[in-house]
């Protein structure tokens, strides 16, 4: 199997073809109702020569169901979801090419003030019979508004959240003629998490993570935490004591579990492994790919447990079932872009950090606490400069990779040009996709994703 899924196929290796003509995945997002219970997940599509995302134009089509649509591909993507919404145009291509994709795991989200020819209609209302959805911005419904045929297709309506009191009565409306039709609400900012709870209840569902609520600990952190952020140092710093961590490790059975599920993984340790090593020619893991399995160990414990004592502390039932794993999905995913990043950008005495500190941006919400009071604390407060102007290079690809998940484009184009540092984008669309795929299969050999993936010699 090769390091990453195959997001740019085999079009790629033909120097003739147009970079625009191609599709790339910018980005995935939960969509997720009230609780924090991710329904399915959102595309975020690009060309192939722009990081302007948005919808996959008619242009772009074929590349999407060539090249992204493989079922590897899908695999990944849909990660434990049961769809993905994709935001594009409903021409032709996806009839004829309809049998190399689950038309019941896509749901498409039409383009913005679709104009509905001929080819287009046809098109919807035959792959509604074959069981797709369809989603549409309540302010830019464009013909659909008017032709009942193909609203009655409509399964989503999708509401700026900003302007969403303006349209409630156009969607009471469109409720009498649909009225199984949902509600999604999303925001132009995005963070690891996008919506609170009561944000979130305004809608059936919201494009974005609900962030749980916070652990309310009295005066101190609990000891276990304390533990738990010890031992980010120790594995931060490299100095460490392997048999003391291991047993720390012993100590805690989801942090066991979840060692053992990664170091078993052939898979990943084949995306894991440095290619073009000496090590790689082996088939081993480094100390330093260890050291990081177990700062994932440590993270997952800690993000579960802390959500297991929020729910104690609501007096709500706890299931691992019923965790809001985005977040810690999330962490795993920036993680690994710093990582990838940093490799072609650092020295060897700060390349070996960016996994750890690209991880831990984030170590707010394992801890299910602000990030103000995260950072404040020993020892987490001696990675913060990692995260300041003042940080040196894995400061400078850290603010970048946030920036570009966070969709402020301009911004990162800016703080790269600053820095001196060029934003190639084959580099970067290969970084996404690598980190998606690793991140798929960190999910699958902690647990998160239940299903057993069969290993790859």
């Amino acid at each position: 199997m090769t390091d990453s899924w195959a997001l740019r196929g085999k079009v790629l290796q033909n120097d003739d073809v147009n970079p625009s003509l191609l599709c790339r995945v910018y980005d995935r997002i939960a969509v997720q109702n009230a609780e924090g219970q991710t329904a399915f997940y959102c595309l975020e599509l690009s060309a192939g020569n722009t990081f302007n995302f948005g919808f996959c134009r008619k242009e772009n089509v074929p590349s999407l169901l060539r090249d992204v649509f493989t079922f590897n591909n899908q695999r990944v993507l849909l990660g434990k979801a049961p769809a993905l919404m994709i935001p594009t145009v409903p021409t032709s291509i996806w009839l004829k090419q309809v049998r190399k994709y689950d038309v019941s795991n896509v749901i498409m989200w039409l383009e913005n003030s679709i104009e509905l020819n001929p080819e287009y209609k046809e098109t919807i209302l035959k792959l509604r019979k074959m069981g797709m959805k369809f989603a549409i911005r309540v302010d830019a419904m464009g013909e659909v508004g008017s032709d009942d045929e193909v609203l009655a297709c409509i399964d989503y309506l999708l509401i700026d959240y900003a302007t969403a009191a303006e349209f409630m009565s156009i969607v009471e409306q469109l409720k009498k003629k649909i009225p199984d039709v949902k509600t999604i609400g999303f925001k132009r900012e995005m963070s690891v998490v996008s919506f609170n709870r009561t944000e979130a209840k305004n809608f059936d569902f919201v494009l974005g993570t609900v962030a749980s609520d916070n652990y309310q600990y009295k005066m101190e952190r609990p000891r276990w935490q304390h533990e738990m952020l010890r031992t980010f140092a120790q594995l931060f710093s490299s100095i460490y004591d392997y048999k003391e961590i291991s047993s720390v490790v012993a100590s805690y059975p989801l942090m066991s579990n979840a060692m053992k599920g990664m170091v078993a993984s052939k898979h990943l340790a084949n995306l894991t492994i440095k290619k073009g090593s000496n090590l790689a020619d082996k088939q081993g893991l480094t100390q330093l790919d260890i050291r990081n399995f177990l700062a994932i160990a440590v993270a997952f414990n800690l993000f579960v447990l802390s959500d297991k004592q929020v729910c104690e502390q609501n007096k709500k039932p706890f299931s691992l079932d019923n965790v809001n794993y985005e977040p810690f999905i999330h962490s795993l995913y920036f993680g690994k872009l710093v990582d990838l990043f940093a490799q072609n950008l650092c020295d060897d005495i700060t390349a070996p950090q960016a996994f750890i500190a690209g991880f831990l941006r984030f170590a707010q919400v394992m801890l299910h606490d602000t990030k103000e009071a995260t950072f404040d604390e020993f020892p987490l407060n001696a990675i913060t400069s990692c995260y300041s102007e003042s940080g040196g290079q894995l400061a400078v690809i850290i603010s970048v990779l946030l920036a570009l998940t966070e969709h402020r484009i301009d911004d990162a184009l800016n703080i790269a040009s600053d820095a001196g540092v060029t934003l190639n984008k084959e580099d970067i669309y290969g970084y996404i996709s690598h980190a998606m795929t690793w991140t798929d299969a960190v999910e699958r050999a902690v647990g998160i994703i239940k299903e057993k993936r069969k290993e790859e010699e």
